[in-house]
């Protein structure tokens, strides 16, 4: 449907509220942008994919124990030539959990800064608005509290940033016992 021709007057006048028009959209359409992330559960914790990190999902491989350390290092596979280290968080955040789903592995990162967890199911894709994003951070685990760090609440399920990377790197001081 075409709009209707306008008077002179009001035509004169229109950029001057089309500006106001278009400030007004883009200031909705900011509240209003949605974010498809990729995510993954650790018990009741959900933990967010980086926008542009590597990430790789695959069937649990066969994993070389190393001795001495904690019960969460699983061990190290053999990834293209990379040795991965592979870690069991539920492990560490609830040693008595059951297992209930199928198990696999994903792999954050690559090359000497990449880590394997062991999760539950498939990861997910959840989309996200600002107006999901969470003004305080709930309690969560003190060993991911640091690296839990912008919160979101989707249909009543919490989901986190995640630094990879510094959780990786703040494992690699605990694992020797």
């Amino acid at each position: 449907m075409k709009a209707p021709w306008l008077k002179p007057s009001a035509a004169l006048n229109r950029p001057i509220n089309r500006q106001a028009d278009e400030a007004a959209y883009a200031a909705a359409a900011a509240q209003t942008e949605t974010h498809r992330r990729l995510g993954f559960q650790l018990g009741n914790i959900g933990l967010l994919i980086a926008p542009r990190a590597t990430s790789e999902l695959m069937e649990i491989t066969r994993i070389c124990p190393i001795p001495n350390t904690a019960t969460w290092l699983l061990g190290l596979i053999n990834l293209r030539g990379n040795f991965i280290p592979v870690f069991d968080i539920d492990k560490l955040l609830q040693p008595e959990r059951e297992a209930s789903k199928k198990k696999m592995l994903l792999i954050l990162g690559q090359g000497d800064k990449a880590g394997g967890i062991i999760i539950d199911g498939l990861p997910v894709h959840v989309t996200l608005s600002e107006s999901d994003r969470l003004k305080t951070l709930p309690p969560l685990p003190e060993i991911i509290k640091k690296y839990a760090t912008t919160g979101y609440e989707k249909n009543g399920e919490m989901w986190f940033n995640f630094d990879y990377l510094g959780f990786f790197q703040s494992l690699a001081t605990k694992v020797a016992i």
